[in-house]
């Protein structure tokens, strides 16, 4: 091996890389320096990162919160259609269908998140009906309704609850004991006290509508349950009737008074009915 000199190896680097390497691979001094300024020439390649200014931050951070916002409002917002005592009344829901409601009713559902959430909620009767009435869910305090059909009645009133199918087909869940049901045009389920399904009646399901037309129609129903329903429908008090336990059967025209209507209910039961200050009624045994 040769002898490496110490004064070269300072004065020329270089030379001395390349003499130490195989023959084969040394390289001249130009082609070196050629290298490195190549290399020392070329600059590193620069990100620009831009800077959010503290305003830049308010923002965008206020941009997201009105848009969560708005999404909790959509999802959030109820709209609730009231039908007063003694007033009917038609609702539209968001798929176009239409809810007619009874004497002290209501329904309510969320219209800015119905494609998320169809489901409508409620209180007394309503009568469904729409030509693409399906997949929504109608839910009240005993039971629940999946709309499978296009028209179809719910009463739902106290510890009462009936479904009548008119078109199509509906199934209903007790919310008590989650059975469920299927029911056909002109059936008719309700649910007991327990909370299980009765059975299925055949009916005449136009029957189930006469409220929508000003016609009562009962069978075999208490006489209680029939005095307030004609108070819900007329919008007046009508007292001492919760022991009125006997069965009912009978229609008739809603009149332009109601003292007429009391008299086709009562005197077969030998009651009477007498008008308050208030201007409500109380009923009373006939003398």
């Amino acid at each position: 091996m040769k002898h490496v000199d110490e004064k070269n190896n300072l004065n020329d680097p270089v030379d001395l890389i390349d003499r130490m390497k195989p023959m084969k691979a040394q390289r001249t001094k130009e082609q070196v320096w050629t290298e490195l300024e190549a290399m020392v020439a070329q600059e590193p390649s620069v990100v620009k990162v831009r800077k959010l200014t503290p305003i830049s931050w308010q923002v965008a951070a206020s941009v997201a919160i009105l848009v969560c916002l708005s999404v909790l409002s959509a999802k959030y917002y109820t709209k609730s259609i009231y039908c007063a005592v003694g007033e009917q009344k038609t609702a539209m829901l968001p798929d176009g269908s239409s809810v007619s409601l009874n004497a002290k009713s209501s329904v309510s559902f969320h219209p800015f998140w119905w494609k998320f959430d169809k489901t409508v909620t409620l209180e007394g009767e309503g009568f469904f009906e729409g030509k693409h009435a399906k997949g929504f869910t109608v839910s009240s305090t005993l039971g629940e309704v999946t709309v499978l059909g296009t028209s179809f009645n719910i009463f739902a009133r106290d510890n009462d609850y009936e479904v009548t199918c008119l078109t199509g087909k509906v199934r209903v869940k007790s919310n008590s004991t989650n059975e469920e049901t299927i029911i056909n045009p002109n059936e008719m389920i309700s649910l007991k006290n327990s909370g299980s399904f009765g059975s299925k009646i055949k009916v005449d399901a136009k029957l189930a509508l006469d409220w929508t037309n000003g016609q009562f129609i009962f069978t075999q129903i208490p006489l209680k349950k029939v005095l307030s329903e004609v108070s819900r429908r007329y919008g007046i008090a009508i007292e001492n009737i919760d022991d009125l336990n006997q069965p009912y059967t009978g229609s008739f025209t809603q009149q332009n008074h109601i003292e007429a209507v009391l008299d086709i209910i009562c005197k077969p039961f030998g009651l009477d009915y007498k008008k308050l200050p208030s201007g409500g009624f109380v009923i009373e045994q006939a003398p």
